[in-house]
């Protein structure tokens, strides 16, 4: 798990997850770090707010389970 030490506690990164219309799939457009989902939630939106999102979701970057990374066969 990955934590960020803060003056005032841990933090936790969120991924940033987004999609423009129903159609399309989402994809990651960033991530953000804070001490709990409902801030990482505030923080996502008011970063990521710039374009007209139909659906946008974080998810604890711990949680993402990756199927391979970069430079795995």
């Amino acid at each position: 798990m990955t934590k960020y030490q803060r003056v005032s506690g841990d933090a936790i990164e969120y991924e940033v997850f987004a999609r423009k219309t129903r159609v399309e799939p989402l994809h990651q457009v960033g991530s953000v770090v804070a001490p709990d989902a409902d801030l990482a939630m505030a923080y996502a939106r008011a970063t990521y707010d710039e374009e007209r999102w139909c659906e946008m979701a974080i998810v604890r970057k711990d949680d993402v389970i990756h199927l391979w990374q970069p430079g795995e066969t």
